[in-house]
């Protein structure tokens, strides 16, 4: 199988690349890190043999977010980079077989995956230093980190197939890998008042199976048995147990579908139906079906108006505006039903009605937050290296636009759709304003953290932008990033005895969702003190990755 030139190409040309030098340094950097942090002073070991366990459970759930997070950088853009170059039809051009075309690109990316696990193999043996871990417990570990990262791997794989644009698939993934990783496995943990447990035999084992298909859950399962996270149904196997075949199944499942993809013959992206151009002034049927008709014939651009601005809102789908509108009709939809259900859940658990509006607002500022962090990088990420892959940027360098108004240009076209979106969320605070007037202070809080995350998101996306060539790249850099201060943060909950008060503020302090709850009023949040620190932080981060991008654009401006 090693012959296969595939799978050599592969595997050498991304190990020869500077974003897997990158990606293995930071994942050895993080793992060396929590080792210094966790390591006890001295060295001293308590009886129990605790404090090794901690440290290897520590450190297996750290490098299996690193996976999450790097697993659609690798495998996701493996096929469609190779539709973007017109190159796939060369491969079934030469003396390959289909199969073996499908088996070098598996192996070929998943093998990526699988040799950065294997480099924290040692970080994974040095609780051995300290007793009380078992050989079996290492190899568990090490098994489910590998397993892990061919069953997200491949459904990077799975959905590359499907694309034809790398950072679509890579934007995909990542929503996919954020779902199956944390939302499947939430009932079972405290957070949701132990949803999992509440119902009869069918309702829980209904939640215990899909709860199964969490990697994190699985891997809690493993080396914390009795955490308050992995409390499953009774008479139900551990979820480490259920994880190990249903992600055999899906793993066979993908395999088999990008086999039979592979076999087809190649499809090309679906062509837009030819537009006849509606003149200004005149009604069609579509006006009635849609805010805003794609086929009007656009106004001129007037002499106040940014020209990038407006060609970025003409050009790039994401940013059209018919589908800005559907968005924000979704979003406000979206965000008041959602806030309805917690009404219910929450009224079903809090008896008074001053302690749920208080808990509803907290919702709604992890809602918007959240909307911002999910969806503020596919928007921002392109901006720049977008034209770069198209050659539009070539047309960009010779106008007569200073290099400030191209910058302004680009961040105004990545803000706006942020702004949008967090307008669509922002009528579920003011219902509740309508219900506790009181709230104001809270919710004049809480649209700074908004406002700064939005800016904060959207300079991240700009700055990796400026930085790459490749949309796919930036997008899972900024992706990266933006989950690691979102949703690695919070991992610390799942120890607290382990970490400092000191070092849980300092880690939280770096994230939007934990500001945002200070700001809507959660006690834990405020006495940690976070928001004014927040604030200041991510102020001073944008404005540093700001300049570094109009230094960016100017040196790309630049003659050769």
């Amino acid at each position: 199988m090693i012959q296969n030139p595939i799978i050599r190409k592969e595997l050498l040309m991304g190990l020869r690349t500077r974003k897997a030098v990158a990606m293995q340094g930071l994942f050895l950097l993080v793992a060396l890190g929590l080792i210094w942090l966790l390591w006890p002073a001295g060295g001293l070991q308590d009886i129990a043999g605790q404090q090794g366990r901690r440290i290897l459970s520590v450190l297996s759930i750290g490098q299996l977010l690193l996976v999450v997070l790097f697993a659609p950088a690798f495998t996701a853009a493996a096929l469609t980079s190779e539709k973007e170059h017109n190159t796939l039809e060369s491969l079934f051009a030469t003396s390959m077989r289909p199969w073996e075309i499908a088996l070098g690109k598996m192996v070929g990316s998943l093998g990526l995956l699988m040799l950065l696990v294997l480099s924290g193999t040692a970080a994974l043996a040095m609780p051995f230093l300290l007793g009380g871990v078992r050989g079996l417990d290492v190899l568990g570990a090490l098994g489910l980190l590998l397993l892990t990262a061919v069953y997200l791997g491949m459904i990077g794989l799975l959905v590359g197939t499907f694309m034809h644009r790398s950072y679509r698939a890579i934007i995909v993934t990542y929503a996919v890998l954020v779902f199956l990783c944390f939302a499947v496995a939430v009932p079972a943990w405290p957070i949701s008042r132990n949803l999992l447990a509440r119902g009869g035999a069918a309702w829980q084992s209904t939640f215990h199976v899909i709860a199964s298909l969490s990697p994190l859950e699985a891997m809690l399962s493993l080396l914390w048995p009795k955490s308050t996270y992995t409390v499953g149904a009774q008479g139900m196997p551990p979820f480490w147990q259920l994880y190990i075949p249903m992600s055999l199944g899906v793993i066979t499942i993908a395999a088999a579908v990008v086999l039979y993809k592979l076999h087809r013959p190649v499809a090309p992206p679906r062509p837009r139906e030819k537009l006849k151009v509606v003149e200004r002034g005149q009604i069609s049927a579509r006006t009635f079906l849609f805010l805003i008709d794609p086929r009007k014939r656009k106004r001129m651009i007037r002499w106040w108006q940014n020209p990038i601005l407006i060609k970025e809102f003409r050009t790039r789908p994401m940013l059209q505006a018919q589908w800005l509108m559907r968005s924000v009709g979704t979003c406000l939809i979206v965000s008041v039903l959602l806030m309805f259900l917690v009404s219910l859940s929450i009224q079903a658990l809090v008896a008074e009605s001053g302690s749920m509006i208080s808990l509803m607002a907290v919702a709604v500022a992890v809602l918007m937050v959240a909307l911002i962090l999910v969806i503020g990088p596919a928007a921002a990420s392109g901006t720049i290296c977008s034209d770069l892959e198209s050659g539009v940027w070539e047309l960009i360098r010779v106008t007569r636009l200073p290099s400030w108004r191209i910058v302004s240009g680009k961040f105004q076209a990545s803000v706006i759709p942020a702004l949008l979106l967090a307008a669509a969320t922002a009528p579920a605070l003011f219902i509740l304003l309508y219900f506790d007037l009181k709230l104001l202070p809270n919710v004049v809080r809480i649209l700074y953290v908004v406002g700064m995350t939005i800016l904060f998101v959207s300079t991240a996306g700009m700055f990796f932008s400026s930085l790459f060539k490749q949309t796919s790249t930036a997008t899972a850099w900024t992706y990266g990033l933006v989950a690691s201060l979102g949703l690695a943060t919070l991992l610390v909950l799942l120890d607290k005895d382990m970490f400092s008060r000191r070092f849980i503020r300092a880690i939280f302090v770096l994230n939007p969702i934990a500001a945002a709850m200070d700001a809507a009023g959660n006690s834990a949040m405020q006495k940690l003190a976070l928001l004014a620190a927040h604030l200041k932080i991510m102020a001073v981060t944008t404005v540093v990755m700001f300049l570094v991008t109009v230094a960016r654009v100017v040196r790309l401006r630049a003659a050769d």
